[in-house]
């Protein structure tokens, strides 16, 4: 493992977001009792998170790539569709993204359960990461899937609140995060590349899996005996925080997630994977490895990230009212895009699959207009009092119709990219820092939720770009 190079990588890639708060600290926002646990964070994040993408890299990587080709060359859809569930189901509940988020949901509300609430997460994503398995393993188109898909989610999020939405929008797009995405991707790439097709059918497979989470908390909420169990807020949702009790907390509750994940890797060993022993205890390694780094990063993330993005949207929003908040957003959600490792992990797959035709830095800045529109929109729906499903409606709409118009592989890589832009960065910043900004703290979820479709459009939008422009070039070739 490369740890020093994944720590250069993290760092570069998080130490804008500390100097703008920093910044912010000794000009507009002084944080007063939070800095020093800010600083404690700053150092827990990028530490945390090179150790845990380092142990994926030789863990979880590995494990996905080899899962997909044993299955399609075992030809039984049956066993497909199971393991891919089961392992769904298992690398979501160990997900970070998830962790971070239904603490925060059950700091807000504590009649919402947070074991339960993974469960419920777990359930939906893999029950939807089975289904796209079995689209790319029968090469069913991904815009049909999706269409089906997000009709269903219009159906049941007609029948509940809009907090419930934003809920259940936020929780599709904390599944895809730095444990999730580069498994997903692996996977998918490995039954592409074993059923006839192309590598291109590898992409959609994270934005299926996404539609599970919403379908299933939707119809939670939908059955639940208390309707309003979304809407209560806790009044000590900012009290303060100790660093040992919160590192011993996060300890049990990622050691509660991350071993039911690891006891089926090592059973899987025995009955599919047949790596050999060296190859083997590397992986398990790769394992401790992402285990200790999720703790030191959880640990970073409520010790100290999470108060101070609440703290800056409350105190930000409350002096300077719209428009330096709506500036300070613009610059947190093209820095979390830049700060988000799913995101590389997926442009590199990108230009590897299609041999440098689209370039990393085109995608990342139609993602980073994208998720920085989508975290203005979610501030401006909390001051404005907007209908947070209209802006479903809205996006999920036009995206299902550029879904026809733009090229299927711009439109597997939008799905797809719509689970990396909402990573760490959003789950334990910025998500915390548009809390802040409404009054009533539980209105404010959904920001997740918005920035995970937003490439959804931006995405396509490239696509029909890079279509019109081969268009082009088509013709003044056989005009010569």
């Amino acid at each position: 493992m490369d740890f020093i190079s994944k720590l250069k990588e993290t760092l570069t890639s998080v130490l804008p977001v500390i100097l703008i708060v920093l910044i912010l600290h000794f000009t507009l926002v002084p944080l007063e009792n939070l800095l020093l646990p800010f600083i404690v964070g700053s150092i827990m994040l990028p530490l945390g998170l090179s150790l845990f993408l380092g142990g994926t890299d030789i863990g979880m990587i590995p494990i996905g790539e080899k899962l997909g080709v044993v299955l399609t060359n075992k030809k039984n859809i049956i066993l497909i569709l199971l393991i891919g569930f089961i392992i769904g189901f298992s690398v979501t509940f160990a997900e970070p993204d998830v962790s971070v988020l239904v603490a925060r949901i059950n700091s807000m509300n504590p009649n919402l359960n947070e074991i339960f609430l993974k469960l419920m997460i777990a359930l939906g994503l893999g029950l939807f990461l089975a289904l796209g398995l079995f689209r790319a393993y029968k090469h069913i188109e991904l815009k049909y899937i999706m269409l089906l898909g997000y009709m269903g989610v219009f159906i049941f999020i007609a029948f509940i609140t809009q907090n419930e939405i934003a809920i259940s929008f936020d929780s599709s797009g904390a599944t895809t995060g730095p444990l999730a995405v580069p498994f997903i991707l692996s996977l998918g790439l490995g039954v592409s590349s074993s059923v006839k097709g192309n590598n291109e059918d590898s992409f959609g497979l994270t934005g299926v899996a996404s539609i599970g989470p919403i379908i299933v908390l939707s119809f939670m909420f939908l059955i639940s005996a208390d309707s309003n169990s979304a809407n209560a807020v806790s009044e000590t949702a900012q009290e303060s925080i100790l660093f040992i009790p919160t590192l011993i907390s996060v300890l049990k509750k990622t050691f509660i997630g991350f071993a039911p994940l690891a006891i089926i890797i090592i059973a899987l060993q025995f009955l599919l994977f047949k790596f050999p022993k060296i190859k083997f205890r590397k992986i398990l390694f790769g394992i401790v490895y992402s285990f200790i780094g999720m703790v030191i990063f959880l640990t970073g993330v409520e010790f100290g990230f999470s108060r101070v993005g609440f703290k800056l949207g409350h105190v930000l929003i409350t002096k300077y009212k719209i428009y330096v908040p709506i500036l300070i957003a613009l610059l947190f959600g093209t820095l979390s895009v830049l700060a988000e490792p799913a995101v590389w992990i997926l442009v590199n797959q990108v230009e590897e699959v299609t041999d440098g035709r689209i370039k990393r830095a085109t995608i990342m800045i139609f993602l980073c207009i994208g998720v920085s529109i989508a975290v203005v929109l979610s501030i401006l729906r909390i001051i404005f009092s907007l209908n947070y499903i209209w802006f479903i409606y809205v996006t999920v709409g036009i995206s299902l119709i550029f879904s026809f118009i733009s090229p299927p592989l711009f439109s597997g890589l939008a799905f797809d990219s719509g689970g990396t832009v909402s990573g760490p960065m959003s789950t334990s910043f910025l998500m915390s820092f548009i809390l802040g900004t409404s009054t009533a703290e539980s209105s404010g979820f959904g920001m997740i939720g918005l920035v995970a479709l937003s490439p959804f459009i931006t995405i396509q939008i490239l696509g029909i770009i890079y279509k019109i422009k081969e268009k082009k070039i088509k013709k003044e070739v056989l005009s010569e």
